[in-house]
C-alpha cells in the first residue's frame, strides 16, 4: 500500500488538472478495452492536436493492459493444449480451467471475468478522479515510456 501512495505522490504532479472531458474519455476508454482511446488518437492526429500527459498515460496503459491480457490468454491456452496430451495432467488442467471460468458471482461472472471487471472498475474510477491508476509493473513501464 505504501508503494501505491509513493507512486501517486511522485507521478500525480501534472501542472493542470485533467478536464472532465479527459477524465470521462479515459474512463470510457477502459470500459471499451482501448477502442475509444484509439479512436481519440486517430482524431487527434488528424486535427494535429496535443495529448495531455494524463491522456497519454491512460490511453497507452489501456493498450498495454489489453495486449498483456491477450498474450496471457494465448499463452495459457497454448500451455493447456500442450498439457492436454499428458494423461493425468490433462484432467487437472481441465478442472482448473473449468473452475476458473465457471460462473460463480451473481450467475454471470467467473473468477477470471470478475477479476478483470474489478481491475477495469478500479482503473476507470481512479481516472475519473483525475489520478494516475497504479498497476504494478505496468504503470512503471508506461510512466517511463510516456515522457513529456
Amino acid at each position: 500500500m505504501k508503494s501505491l501512495q509513493n507512486f501517486r505522490d511522485r507521478h500525480n504532479s501534472f501542472s493542470p488538472k485533467p478536464s472532465v472531458f479527459e477524465r470521462v474519455l479515459v474512463a470510457v476508454n477502459y470500459f471499451s478495452f482501448g477502442l475509444v482511446g484509439f479512436i481519440w488518437l486517430v482524431i487527434n492526429a488528424i486535427r494535429g492536436g496535443f495529448l495531455s500527459p494524463f491522456l497519454q498515460y491512460h490511453i497507452f496503459q489501456s493498450f498495454f493492459l489489453v495486449m498483456f491480457y491477450w498474450l496471457l490468454t494465448v499463452f495459457v491456452s497454448l500451455i493447456a493444449q500442450i498439457l492436454s496430451f499428458i494423461p493425468f495432467i490433462n484432467m487437472l488442467v481441465l478442472k482448473l480451467l473449468f473452475y476458473l471460468n465457471a460462473t460463480v458471482f451473481f450467475g454471470r461472472y467467473s473468477v477470471v471475468t470478475g477479476t478483470v471487471s474489478l481491475i477495469i472498475i478500479y482503473l476507470a474510477l481512479t481516472s475519473l478522479q483525475g489520478q494516475l491508476s497504479y498497476v504494478p509493473w505496468v504503470s512503471d513501464v508506461i510512466k517511463r515510456s510516456v515522457r513529456r
